[in-house]
């Protein structure tokens, strides 16, 4: 009973958690948006490559490091495109300083090492299927609610890249494990 109380109450504070950033994050200007999002797709960046370099030490599938590398390029270029998007439309600025929590939970090296050394493949795929889906709704949603078309493109284009990630994550998962994730 315990167990599933705090569960429980673990999900309904992250879910307030969840709310109260998306809340911040559509209070965003276009140019916070932006930068906001340059600074989520560097930091998924670092994580991709930390899940590099560890996959590495593990005898894990070759094709996991490979897929982690390919989604840490994939985001340092997602965020090399913005700060190219930004710059072209915002000559001569420099992107501003927004203090707005991560929506995606970030991993610190410690719980990274912990689950590629402790935990299982299966567990860190679905965690991470878990927080590209998880972009991919927040971006699409934000897209439905913006006004300004510039920002609806650009969250659009984001939700795509975020739902190609979870593809890859899942396509390798089902390679893998030879099920479909959360059977």
């Amino acid at each position: 009973m315990g167990d599933d109380m705090n569960k429980t109450n673990y999900q309904t504070v992250e879910k307030a958690r969840f709310k109260r950033i998306l809340e911040e994050i559509s209070k965003l200007d276009y140019k916070e948006l932006m930068a906001y999002w340059m600074n989520q797709e560097a930091l998924e960046a670092e994580m991709y490559h930390k899940l590099y370099q560890l996959s590495r030490d593990v005898n894990w599938d070759e094709r996991v490091s490979k897929l982690f590398f390919q989604l840490y390029k994939e985001s340092l270029g997602h965020a090399e495109a913005l700060l190219k998007m930004f710059h072209e439309m915002f000559p001569g600025e420099k992107p501003p300083e927004v203090n707005v929590a991560p929506l995606e939970v970030e991993l610190s090296e410690e719980r990274l090492k912990d689950l590629v050394y402790h935990g299982s493949l299966r567990e860190i795929l679905e965690y991470l299927m878990g927080t590209e889906k998880l972009a991919h709704d927040v971006y699409q949603y934000l897209a439905e609610k913006t006004e300004d078309e510039n920002s609806r493109a650009t969250l659009t284009w984001l939700s795509n890249i975020e739902n190609g990630h979870y593809q890859k994550l899942r396509n390798l998962y089902i390679t893998l494990f030879g099920t479909e994730p959360g059977e």
